[in-house]
């Protein structure tokens, strides 16, 4: 019998958001049928996101897992399914109800590029690995201000300023 590996990595992904989703909404319960009954309760919900860019970006995500390795013609890796959860989480920290969605990009390295390009600002972040990223903004309307570039791990707060530009203009 064939096994259709894209499939099994997009339904590997799916459980994964939705563990990860359920392991991070439920509350601190002693009773563990309660959180059951959460836990079962939410792939519906999930199936049905507050905010449209999630479907988008889930997509992408989906997609740039399951490409084959050498995708670019020089070996690279398809990024992993951590990585594209990663970004999913941190977009979910970092989006405003009015921010615009980023671009998805795979990167030569097997991560995920998330690129915003608008409103006079340039913001990349790329994500390496879960915890492994880097931060390149640069707001053009200020021109005496060098562009700001800088390594994040667990601290996505220096993401907040460049966020707030991009959803206020």
């Amino acid at each position: 019998m064939a096994v259709d590996n894209a499939q099994v990595r997009e339904d590997a992904f799916s459980r994964a958001l939705v563990s990860a989703n359920v392991a991070a909404t439920a509350a601190p319960t002693s009773n563990a049928s309660a959180t059951l009954a959460r836990a079962r309760a939410f792939p519906r919900a999930y199936e049905e996101p507050e905010r449209k860019w999630q479907i988008d970006i889930q997509n992408q995500l989906v997609e740039h897992v399951q490409m084959a390795e050498g995708w670019d013609g020089y070996g690279t890796p398809a990024p992993s399914m951590d990585t594209a959860f990663f970004a999913l989480l941190v977009l979910n920290k970092i989006m405003r109800t009015r921010s615009p969605i980023p671009q998805v990009v795979p990167s030569s390295t097997g991560g995920i590029q998330l690129e915003w390009h608008e409103k006079d600002i340039d913001l990349e972040l790329h994500i390496f690995a879960p915890y492994q990223c880097e931060m390149w903004f640069q707001d053009h309307r200020q021109a005496k201000q060098p562009p700001t570039s800088r390594e994040l791990a667990a601290d996505f707060g220096p993401l907040n300023e460049p966020m707030k530009l991009l959803t206020s203009r």
